[in-house]
């Protein structure tokens, strides 16, 4: 029969042994959880939000077109409601739908908005009287732009005929050359003022989407 002190510490130190070799197991299993956690937020926490596309179209009113029904003696179509339910971009264009019997004012003044007439050379505001039956306006003014038709003295204005855009920075406009925006010696068919960049802009806008 062996010696009973030397087995109870042969049976002492394995069991010893065997615990100091499990607990790092342990802890090797458990540490990769805070590194696996951070690898995979990492790249959320830099993401950034895809810039919106250039050029979109925006068609005022979109079957129905800009016009005011003389029947129910209202707008056609509820246009701020459609203006409210789109975002807007720089370098965006509104384009009408409409005929020679209306008219589209673009401003970015609120009081000549409010008030529904524009009158002729009215700083920071534009109008078309379409001689087809499409016209389309390029975005090129960051914040609150408003559109409206001041035909009857601005009546088709107070009965519906109007809507206003936030319009956001998105890609920016691009960068032309100066001479695009040197006076131009003559105002195209159908213009009632004579600020040459918003006639370049709405010219080539129709030309665009034609």
């Amino acid at each position: 029969m062996g010696n009973p002190a030397v087995t109870i510490g042969v049976v002492i130190l394995v069991a010893v042994v065997s615990t100091a070799a499990s607990a790092p197991a342990g802890n090797a299993t458990a540490s990769p959880s805070p590194a696996t956690g951070n690898a995979t937020a990492s790249p959320h926490k830099n993401a950034t939000a895809p810039l919106p596309p250039f050029g979109t179209n925006h068609a005022v009113g979109e079957d129905t077109g800009w016009f005011f029904d003389w029947k129910g003696n209202a707008s056609a179509a509820n246009y701020s409601a459609w203006a409210a339910n789109r975002t807007f971009y720089l370098g965006d264009y509104i384009s009408f739908r409409t005929d020679t019997g209306n008219t589209v004012v673009h401003t970015t003044n609120a009081t000549v908005y409010r008030e529904c007439i524009a009158g002729g050379g009215t700083s920071g505001s534009s109008g078309w009287k379409p001689e087809e039956a499409f016209l389309a306006v390029m975005l090129t003014a960051e914040g609150a732009n408003y559109f409206f038709s001041d035909a009857w003295d601005g009546e088709h204005c107070r009965k519906g005929m109007r809507f206003e855009v936030a319009v956001a920075h998105g890609r920016g406009l691009p960068s032309v050359p100066p001479s695009y925006y040197e006076p131009l010696s003559g105002a195209p068919a159908g213009t009632r003022d004579d600020r040459a960049v918003a006639v370049w802009v709405a010219t080539v806008a129709a030309t665009a989407l034609a």
